[in-house]
């Protein structure tokens, strides 16, 4: 019977798109579960609809709706953490972001939209019984299906079959798009000197048998070949990366420490390589949740010695943390930073933010690249805190940690200043006692 009504309910990712009228709200997973075929596909409304909301995150395939430079004729996009591929509907004010703590962001979009007319999301191809599963992916989709009135599957052809939030059945669907790929993949960053120091610093802070929470990028690759000397690690992570996949083949994260889910990976969401996608597959030790459990501040703290791994982009001498833009241009998101950081220290454990000690811009007069002390005295114009200085714990450079719990604003510079780029310190101490006229 559900391969009878299996093949009633294929359509094409054309013919699904055609179904969205004007003024509608289209839900558009990203991550692993970016449905590529319908996305594409969406774009050939682009001067044939008008008013259509569109609701999106990290996708991670450059889809016609977002790249075509005429889509905000017919959309208008909103996303609840950007990445490259959305800035630049952002910069032609296409795109809007949504500001948000990841363990809210079901319930603020739920609030904020009573009714999706449509959701399409990446699954694994149907088992006997009727179910499909979200191939990599739990963040909101079921939080948010109750209020969808047609949900569509995108069936992946290699799509890893999950444990956890992931469920779908035939029954629950309206229509299949039947495609033959892996979820979309997430390219790795090569770690740089710097990445390699701090992940030195940062394996220091991780003591044997903690649970971990880590992302992706450079430093977190380069932290994890690190912590691979360790023992007995447990995963309790919003994110799911090969890093975290090596770290459970060698044998450094073994999860029977935890506290919670012993002998389980939870994550939200997996992104990475084909072979990350295969590692998951019918894989019961890897457990999906929504962002609604897995960065809820309440489960976090059930982990002991749970350690909070997360990036920032400046930090200023009090402490404030700006981990996902520059002045008013949004570069990323909040993500789970303070839910994970706030969690891991309710639990008893730290929260430690990475930091680049500088980066790099073009003069916007001559094109010049100027090299800039990402610890300020003070945070760039304009530039919104994602982490305050009253929950910061140890900030870490490439050039040692720093524990700022618990110290006056005077004795937290004299610690930031001692881990900024060695070219910077003297100018930090000189506009500290400038701006705050405070004498260090």
């Amino acid at each position: 019977m559900t391969s009878e009504l299996y093949q009633r309910k294929l359509l094409s990712a054309e013919d699904a798109a055609e179904t969205v009228a004007s003024g509608s709200t289209v839900f558009l997973p990203g991550g692993a579960i970016t449905p590529i075929d319908f996305g594409n596909a969406l774009g050939g409304l682009i001067g044939r609809r008008e008013n259509i909301r569109l609701m999106t995150y990290l996708p991670l395939e450059d889809l016609t709706v977002f790249s075509a430079p005429n889509a905000g004729s017919t959309f208008t996009i909103e996303a609840a953490f950007y990445n490259r591929i959305l800035q630049g509907p952002a910069s032609r004010d296409t795109c809007s972001f949504v500001p948000n703590h990841l363990r809210n962001i079901s319930r603020d979009w739920g609030w904020a939209v009573s009714e999706i007319d449509l959701m399409v999301v990446t699954v694994s191809p149907m088992d006997k019984h009727g179910w499909f599963t979200m191939c990599g992916s739990a963040i909101m989709e079921q939080d948010l299906i109750p209020r969808t009135k047609r949900l569509v599957v995108e069936v992946a052809s290699h799509g890893p079959r999950t444990f956890g939030d992931t469920l779908i059945h035939i029954s629950q669907v309206d229509g299949i798009i039947e495609s033959d790929r892996y979820p979309a993949t997430l390219a790795r960053e090569t770690p740089t000197l710097e990445d390699e120091l701090l992940g030195g610093h940062v394996a220091e802070l991780v003591e044997d048998g903690s649970t971990i929470q880590l992302g992706f990028g450079g430093t977190i690759d380069a932290l994890a070949g690190r912590l691979r000397e360790k023992k007995g690690l447990g995963i309790h992570t919003e994110s799911f990366s090969d890093c975290a996949m090596e770290l459970l083949e060698c044998g450094a994260a073994t999860n029977h420490n935890k506290s919670l889910h012993k002998g389980l990976t939870v994550t939200s969401f997996t992104m990475g390589s084909r072979r990350l996608y295969d590692y998951i597959d019918d894989n019961p030790a890897i457990l999906h949740k929504s962002l609604s459990y897995t960065n809820a501040l309440e489960i976090i703290s059930r982990n002991s010695k749970m350690v909070s791994i997360n990036a920032a982009l400046y930090v200023d001498l009090s402490g404030q943390c700006a981990s996902e833009g520059v002045g008013a241009y949004q570069i990323s998101g909040s993500g789970g930073q303070v839910d994970t950081g706030v969690g891991a220290q309710m639990a008893g454990g730290k929260s430690i933010i990475t930091l680049k000690s500088t980066r790099t811009r073009k003069n916007p007069l001559t094109g010049q690249p100027i090299i800039e002390s990402c610890i300020r005295p003070t945070l760039p114009e304009g530039t919104c805190v994602t982490y305050t200085r009253s929950n910061v714990h140890f900030v870490v450079t490439e050039y040692g940690s720093a524990c700022l719990r618990g110290l006056t604003v005077k004795e937290r510079a004299r610690k930031l200043i001692s881990i900024a780029h060695p070219d910077f310190r003297d100018q930090l101490l000189e506009e500290f006692e400038r701006v705050y006229r405070i004498k260090l």
